[in-house]
């Protein structure tokens, strides 16, 4: 993993994937790796019991809303490594340095719109709601990280926060954001340079921990171009996401969805080793192999439309048309072309693993 972000030789492409869901890992094995993984989860919680499906498991952990939920929390956080190796994932991401907000998690949404998730309305409308932005304690988050690399084994460990921007339009919501990118820009660094700085403050003390790696996300752009001008990100946004750049001591991937052409050089010149998830359709990547492979590190591109709506054999294609593009000169590492979603079909997760065991080797043989 970390000669690949490096763009070093490396023996085969590695498989890097920071969110799949955990109900599409499972499908996508045997079920005799099923009941096993689940098997030594449930153990390790103390909770005797067979289970061959997320469900079944969930179920033997009990029905107590506050044990439900806790013990769905820790069951998730010991399937990752379990289901890493049964995927032949490299790494391990670790989510719990991803939320801001006492009691909110990443975004300070319309509470009155739960059904819409990460779609609903912010609440920093005016500058008076600014005092609704209460920041989490970091030192529980210190603790969290602690017993989650306790567990990572010879998987490359990553922890995923954010440089601000994406939490920002979130809590303001999206219209609010882009008008008062327009009208009112001191409006958006006053709730941007708080986030980040809190960011800045997690991101420095993760990277002294036994972390491998950082991904650090900020959607900040539509499929076919950023959110905002060149002008509007160089002046305001920029400032306040370096200080969370600035802090990262560990190689780093960034992520966002969307073309990111338009401010590719102020974007890459804050350091990072690795851009993902290179959206399909967003960007050219053969372009951007040619134009920028000497300079940063790929991850992603494996069509995430091909995952959820095609074929394996589509996806075998998929997968190989990546790595001849990709993979040669190294500095490529494989995944979906945004996560493992719940609508990702199991055999095409399987067949896209399978292609990239078969083709993934160095030297390249396609």
């Amino acid at each position: 993993m970390l000669a690949a972000l490096d763009r070093k030789p490396v023996d085969r492409i590695p498989y890097c994937e920071h969110l799949v869901d955990p109900r599409v890992a499972l499908a996508s094995l045997s079920e005799e790796q099923r009941t096993a993984a689940l098997g030594r989860a449930l153990a390790e919680l103390g909770v005797e019991g067979t289970a061959h499906d997320l469900p079944s498991a969930m179920s033997l952990l009990g029905v107590g809303p506050g044990r439900s939920r806790r013990g769905s929390f820790q069951l998730m956080g010991l399937l990752e490594p379990e289901l890493a190796r049964l995927l032949h994932r490299d790494n391990i991401t670790f989510w719990g340095g991803a939320g801001p907000f006492e009691g909110h998690g990443t975004y300070l949404l319309d509470p009155t719109t739960p059904e819409l998730g990460a779609s609903a309305d912010g609440v920093l409308k005016t500058r008076d709601d600014l005092d609704k932005m209460v920041f989490r304690e970091i030192e529980p988050i210190i603790d969290q990280a602690k017993a989650f690399l306790a567990r990572k084994g010879d998987l490359a460990a990553c922890a995923l926060v954010f440089l601000g921007i994406d939490p920002c339009w979130h809590s303001m919501g999206f219209t609010t954001f882009g008008l008062a990118l327009l009208d009112d820009p001191a409006f958006v660094g006053e709730v941007l340079g708080p986030i980040s700085d809190w960011y800045a403050r997690v991101t420095e003390a993760l990277c002294e921990l036994d972390f491998d790696f950082i991904w650090a996300a900020d959607d900040i752009a539509f499929h076919t171009a950023p959110f905002f001008s060149p002008r509007v990100y160089r002046e305001v946004l920029l400032p306040h996401t370096r200080k969370v750049a600035e802090q990262i001591t560990l190689p780093w991937i960034y992520h966002s969805d969307g073309n990111l052409l338009p401010i590719w050089e102020d974007l890459t010149s804050q350091g990072m080793n690795a851009i993902h998830p290179l959206e399909a359709g967003s960007m050219d990547v053969e372009m951007l192999k040619a134009e920028y492979g000497d300079e940063i590190a790929f991850v992603g591109g494996v069509d995430l439309r091909i995952l959820e709506a095609g074929t394996p054999e589509e996806t075998r294609e998929e997968v190989v048309r990546l790595i001849r593009i990709l993979g040669p000169n190294y500095g490529y590492l494989l995944s979906a072309s945004n996560s493992v979603t719940p609508h990702v079909k199991p055999e095409n997760l399987a067949a896209m693993l399978d292609a990239l065991l078969e083709y993934g080797r160095y030297p390249l043989e396609l």
